[in-house]
């Protein structure tokens, strides 16, 4: 059995003389190096059994030379000690992130230093551990150094671009396809696509950063989809970015995927390289590096979609909120005017709701409310948007709509409230009918805000209340 080697890295001599002085007496051979570089070129030709760094030190410090060395597989397996002068909470935190195995203060060295090494080298003598037979120059390790460290920068700043970006996109949509065209800068692909499967909704975006045949991307969105889990009932939605017009068509067994891992939802990453061997070395580590912070990227924007959305919403009806429907008609006013199209609006109030309440209780008149909305939502256009106005009030934007098609539209409306029906416990079916109001831009003028139109279509409602109720004005 051989002696347990430990390279010391510590810039001042007192103190390198003192530690080798006192590992050497326990029975370990010991390698001194002046400076974190230093001790890089040390460890690199002939890798150590242990290693104990100081951290502040010039040319390269203790940090730099802990992540070089646990990123090198000649050295990964070392074990480090950093035997530092500071105590404080942020350096230590650093010192273990950075991969230390031991963290220790100068103040307890000399007491815990010998016991800490051999309980790191398993005893204090190790067998021979084979050594390359190729000696290593001073310029190829400077090289490695060199190379190492901007693999580190490189996966640094691609994981800073991701989460700079993802977190500007607005909408989850977006974000999914910022992150494949930044994934595209570091990766020479064919196609790139990511697959989100939720409860209800299977989102697959593919981004064809060249010319590629159709057939070729249909089927690579079919072997994405074929990763995912399937979920009955779901709808599925492909968006395809990028070039569609090439006229290659591309086979796919290059194809690599990586798991996502989110949150209540599974997620895969697809991408077809141009160059699979050159993608294997150079791209493939990059994001496999990457992977966790691209799966923190997507959550975060699926959660922010889902809160801006809860911010929007009616809680009982799910329609749009009294601000939302308002902030959408808004919109659309700005719309109309700057393309010249038509623009209505609908108010409709539930007729002698108040006796629900009253006559069946506030639980009934919730489904009663819940019926009624479900049942405008069917009779609407994908186009058009319902909100829940007031407490039995609903308000319905029909863009591109002028006031005859607006009023057939209102008339649907009255038709599905009026077929509605909510069932008791006893068997009662509560039915209910709406009064209707409709007004069109055109009527308030060019210059007219959201609150006029809405002012119009409410005394037209009023005239339906007057007129009888269960009807459309005008």
């Amino acid at each position: 059995m051989k002696p347990v080697r430990i390279l010391v890295v510590e810039d001042s001599t007192v103190a390198r003389a003192l530690l080798a002085r006192t590992l050497s007496r326990a029975g370990f051979e010991v390698i001194e190096a002046t400076d974190g570089a230093d001790g890089a070129l040390k460890a690199l030709a002939d890798p150590p059994d242990a290693v104990v760094t100081d951290l502040e030190m010039p040319i390269m410090d203790g940090y730099q030379l802990l992540r070089l060395l646990k990123n090198d597989p000649a050295t990964a397996h070392v074990p480090v000690v950093i035997l530092t002068s500071h105590s404080d909470a942020p350096s230590r935190f650093w010192g273990y992130r950075t991969g230390a195995d031991r963290y220790l203060t100068k103040d307890q060295a000399q007491d815990e230093i010998v016991d800490l090494v051999r309980s790191l080298t398993d005893g204090g003598t190790l067998p021979p551990a084979p050594r390359s037979s190729a000696t290593l120059g001073t310029t190829e390790i400077l090289g490695r150094v060199a190379r190492h460290l901007d693999a580190t920068l490189l996966r640094t700043t691609f994981v800073n671009t991701l989460l700079e970006r993802g977190i500007a996109a607005t909408e989850f949509p977006e974000t999914l396809r910022t992150v494949l065209a930044t994934l595209s800068e570091v990766v020479d692909a064919h196609l790139l696509g990511i697959g989100v499967t939720e409860p209800q909704l299977v989102t697959l975006h593919c981004l064809a950063p060249h010319p590629v045949a159709e057939p070729t991307i249909q089927a690579f969105a079919g072997r994405l989809l074929e990763r995912l889990p399937a979920m009955p009932g779901a709808s599925v939605e492909v968006v395809v970015h990028g070039e569609r017009e090439g006229s290659e068509v591309l086979g796919l067994d290059d194809l690599c995927t990586l798991e996502l891992a989110l949150h209540d939802a599974a997620g895969q990453l697809a991408i077809l390289p141009r160059r699979r061997q050159e993608f294997a070395e150079t791209s493939q580590p990059l994001i496999q590096a990457s992977i966790r912070h691209l799966g923190l990227v997507l959550d975060n924007s699926r959660l922010a979609q889902r809160l801006r959305e809860l911010s929007m919403l009616d809680g009982l009806t799910r329609l749009l909120n009294h601000r939302a429907i308002h902030e959408r008609l808004v919109e659309e006013i700005t719309r109309a005017h700057r393309y010249d199209t038509r623009l209505s609006v609908v108010i409709c109030d539930l007729d002698h709701f108040k006796n629900v309440n009253d006559t069946y209780g506030h639980l009934t008149g919730d489904a009663v409310l819940q019926a009624a909305a479900r049942a405008m939502r069917s009779a609407l256009r994908a186009a058009d948007s319902l909100g829940r106005f007031g407490g039995e009030e609903f308000l319905a934007v029909l863009p591109e709509t002028d006031l005859e098609a607006a009023r057939a539209a209102a008339e649907r409306l009255r038709v599905a409230v009026a077929n509605e029906e909510v069932l008791l416990p006893t068997g009662e079916a509560v039915r209910i009918t709406a009064s209707l109001g409709v007004a069109t831009l055109i009527e308030v003028g060019s210059d007219a805000r959201a609150d006029t139109l809405i002012t119009l279509a409410d005394s037209r409602l009023y005239q339906a209340k007057e007129a009888g109720r269960n009807c459309v004005k005008p």
